[in-house]
C-alpha cells in the first residue's frame, strides 16, 4: 500500500479503561464520523466485546447500520439529525434517537404507530449551544403530557458549548444549572441523564450523571490545550492517554534540483541551493491540509523534512537534502512517531489554525485502516 493508516489496539483500550477508572460510569463511546477518521468497521471490531462500553454514539442512520452489522449487542444512540425519509429504518432496527424539536417527535411518535413499534428516544435539552434540542420548557411540557403512547423516553441530555476551549467555565456551569434545574421538575428515574462530553469527564464529576459520552479523548488526544492545563491545574498530574492512529505513506520519487528551481503549484517556494526533494503520494484529497503548505514537516527515515511548496490534491513534495540514503518507497510517516521524532494531529492542527478532530475526522475514508497490536 502507498499509504494507509495504522490503529493501535492497545491504545485503544487503555484509553476507554482510564475512563472507565476515572468515572466508575457506564460509557457511551462516540464512534461518529468515522470514529474520528480512525475507521469505524475497525474501531467497532477492536471495542465490541469490551464490556465497558455500553453504547455507541453515531451521527446518521447509515452510521448505525454499519456498527450493527458488527455490534449487535450494544446500544446504538444517533445524536445527529435523522429524516424522515430515514425514520422508519431507525425505529425497525431498534436504534435510539435524540429528539431535538417538538415536531420530531410527533413525527417519531406517528411513524412507530404506524410500524407497531417503540421510538426509543433521549430528548435533547438546549442550555446554550444553538444546535439541535429543545428549550427546558418545552422538554418539562413532554413529561407532564405524556400523550405520545408509541414513545419510550430512555433519556434526557444536553452537550457544552464552551467547556474546551478555555480555561473559564462560567459559561459551562451556566448550561449545568440550567440542565440541573430541569432535572429538579420531572421524573427522573429509570431515565439515562447525560451532559459529558470528553472536556467535562476530565475536568467536572458533577457532569458526569449516569452516563458519560467520550470522543476525542477515547482516541488518545486531550480535547484542547485549556483542558490538558485545566486538568493539570486541578489534579496535579498528567493523565496517560495515547494515540491511537498513526498515518504513514512512501516516498514516490526523489528529485534533484538546482539553485533557483521552483517547487509545486504557484511556484511559492524557490531553492537556495542544490536540494534534493521526496515527491509524497498524500495531498489534500486525503485530508492533508492544503494550509500546511511551506509549514509543516513529515518523517522520513527518522528525520523530519520540511513540506516545501503548496500541497497538491494528491501529491506533495519534501526536502530531504539533510537526508542521507533516501530512495523511493521509503516508509514516510505523516502522523505518528518513528525514532525520536514525532508528529501528531495537534501540531498540525496548529499549524492549519484548526482542532486535533478536524485534522483526524478528515482523513479520507477511503484510505486503508489496518489494526495493529
Amino acid at each position: 500500500m502507498k499509504t494507509h493508516i495504522e490503529i493501535n489496539r492497545k491504545n485503544l483500550v487503555h484509553n476507554l479503561n482510564v475512563f472507565k477508572k476515572l468515572t466508575n460510569k457506564k460509557i457511551m463511546f462516540v464512534v461518529k464520523a468515522n470514529a474520528y477518521g480512525h475507521g469505524l468497521k475497525e474501531v467497532i471490531h477492536i471495542t465490541k466485546d469490551l464490556s465497558i462500553i455500553d453504547y455507541y454514539a453515531v451521527d446518521s442512520v447509515a452510521e448505525a447500520l454499519a456498527v450493527k452489522k458488527i455490534d449487535d449487542k450494544k446500544k446504538i444512540l444517533v445524536i445527529g439529525w435523522t429524516d424522515k425519509e430515514e425514520l422508519e429504518t431507525l425505529l425497525l432496527n431498534g436504534f435510539e434517537t435524540i429528539v431535538p424539536s417538538m415536531d420530531f417527535l410527533k413525527r417519531a411518535d406517528k411513524q412507530a404507530r404506524k410500524l407497531n413499534v417503540k421510538a426509543y428516544v433521549h430528548l435533547k435539552v438546549e442550555t446554550g449551544t444553538a444546535r439541535l434540542g429543545m428549550e427546558p420548557s418545552q422538554v418539562l411540557d413532554i413529561f407532564n403530557s405524556p400523550i405520545y403512547n408509541h414513545i419510550k423516553i430512555k433519556g434526557v441530555y444536553s452537550h457544552f458549548a464552551n467547556i474546551e476551549d478555555t480555561t473559564d467555565h462560567s459559561y459551562a456551569r451556566h448550561q449545568l444549572e440550567i440542565f440541573n434545574d430541569l432535572l429538579t421538575k420531572i421524573n427522573t428515574r429509570n431515565l439515562l441523564k447525560h451532559f459529558s462530553c470528553s472536556a467535562s469527564t476530565l475536568l467536572f464529576p458533577k457532569t458526569h450523571f449516569d452516563i458519560v459520552r467520550v470522543g476525542i479523548s477515547a482516541y488518545g488526544y486531550w480535547p484542547s490545550k485549556q483542558t490538558y492545563i485545566s486538568y493539570i491545574e486541578k489534579n496535579g498530574n498528567k493523565l496517560e492517554l495515547k494515540p491511537v492512529l498513526s498515518w504513514y505513506t512512501k516516498a514516490a520519487q526523489i528529485k534533484s534540483l538546482k539553485t533557483g528551481d521552483h517547487i509545486g503549484y504557484g511556484i511559492t517556494y524557490r531553492t537556495f541551493s542544490k536540494t534534493k526533494i521526496a515527491v509524497v503520494p498524500v495531498g489534500y484529497y486525503d485530508g492533508y491540509d492544503r494550509k500546511l503548505s511551506n509549514i509543516s514537516t513529515i518523517i522520513v527515515n527518522g528525520v523530519k523534512a520540511p513540506v516545501r511548496g503548496r500541497v497538491c490534491m494528491d501529491m506533495l513534495m519534501a526536502e530531504v537534502t539533510h537526508i542521507k540514503k533516501i530512495k523511493p518507497g521509503d516508509r514516510i510517516t505523516l502522523i505518528g512517531q518513528e525514532g525520536d521524532e514525532t508528529i501528531d494531529a495537534d501540531y498540525l492542527a496548529e499549524l492549519s489554525g484548526t482542532i486535533n478532530y478536524e485534522v483526524l475526522s478528515r482523513i479520507n475514508p477511503l484510505i486503508p485502516r489496518v489494526v495493529t497490536a
